[in-house]
């Protein structure tokens, strides 16, 4: 042996003598713990890997709720799960029908993405935006929600006003996305397309793989959304989403125009009082068609505007058009004098003048 290595000979002496018997050799005692694995995989770990994304869909989540809420006036809460990626051809089975499938358009670079949601989601959105405020859900569907929940292989075409108002709906979402995914990638998401057939709502390879985002809504609306986006989409933006989410200025002023834009759009109720009085219950009683009821307001007297029960204008009485209007003489101020509020009135008179 020369330096530590065996010389020709010396092998295969050795050689010989394991085949003899003559030397122990060392045996496994337990089984090997080796597994196959496809070196041709795209799978990819994201969860812990890309902060920024599940810092995005939170901001999606938020914005969304919020639009949900102001839209149907029920209360709705959306929280965003941690994301994942899987092949386009393990999404068959989460694309069969009675699942809603929308194509999402992702802007110039001709990608696209899917929304899914889940069975009997699309017509609580529905049913919720066109006024019912019962709060139903999509494990709890009803009407023609309900027979696709009994039939899980059952197909049904929205109508043509169906089909605007869930758009409309999810644009609220589209609209989420862009301003989330702005400071990384400058998409312009856009609703496309209903596709019923999970065959034609994929326009990747089954081998492509694609990033699946997933959003729950919780409270009087239930259910969940799923989103699907192309990997080859968002890997420019690779190395930003790895790292750590940057949380400064330009982000809260997003967030807050995005809040103010919604709170813009809510809707306020006006009242403009007359006057007020009191009477007994007697007096009450004793009312007929004709009698004058004097509300003490002199005729030269400022009304108060009522804005959700709250005075915060004061007006004087027009005509215009036909309609009795309150021409505003004061901007909005904290608290407005009541000149209503008045000693309980004198007997009404028998009959106006």
């Amino acid at each position: 042996m020369v330096g530590g290595l065996l010389n020709p000979d010396e092998m295969n002496a050795l050689m010989s003598a394991i085949q003899d018997g003559r030397v122990e050799t060392e045996s496994g005692s337990g089984k090997s713990n080796a597994v196959n694995y496809d070196l041709t995989s795209q799978d990819r770990v994201v969860h812990r890997q890309m902060p920024t994304l599940d810092a995005i869909n939170e901001q999606i989540a938020t914005v969304f709720g919020m639009g949900i809420a102001g839209r149907t006036r029920l209360s709705v809460r959306v929280t965003a799960g941690p994301a994942s990626i899987l092949r386009y051809g393990d999404l068959s089975s989460m694309l069969a029908p009675p699942a809603t499938v929308t194509v999402v358009a992702l802007g110039k670079s001709g990608a696209q993405s899917l929304l899914v949601l889940e069975p009997g989601l699309a017509d609580t959105l529905i049913a919720a935006a066109l006024g019912d405020k019962k709060g139903k859900t999509s494990d709890a569907p009803q009407g023609a929600a309900a027979a696709a929940a009994n039939k899980p292989d059952a197909k049904r075409d929205m109508t043509t006003v169906e089909r605007n108002v869930l758009k409309r709906l999810l644009s609220i979402f589209t609209e989420a996305m862009q301003g989330a995914w702005a400071p990384v990638l400058p998409f312009k998401p856009e609703v496309v397309r209903f596709e019923t057939d999970p065959r034609l709502a994929t326009s990747s390879p089954t081998s492509e793989s694609a990033v699946l985002c997933s959003f729950e809504l919780e409270g009087a609306l239930r259910g969940v959304i799923q989103l699907a986006l192309p990997y080859t989409a968002i890997e420019p933006a690779k190395k930003a989403l790895m790292s750590a989410p940057k949380v400064g200025k330009a982000g809260d002023e997003g967030f807050a125009t995005a809040l103010q834009d919604e709170l813009s759009r809510v809707e306020v109720k006006l009242v403009g009082v007359l006057g007020k009085t009191r009477m007994t219950v007697r007096q009450l009683l004793e009312l007929e068609p004709g009698n004058v009821v004097m509300t003490g307001t002199s005729e030269g007297a400022s009304l108060p505007l009522f804005v959700q029960g709250k005075p915060k204008f004061t007006g004087q009485p027009k005509v215009v058009g036909g309609a009795v209007a309150l021409e505003l003489d004061s901007g909005p101020v904290n608290e407005v004098r009541r000149p209503f509020e008045l000693e309980p009135s004198p007997e009404p008179s028998s009959k106006a003048a």
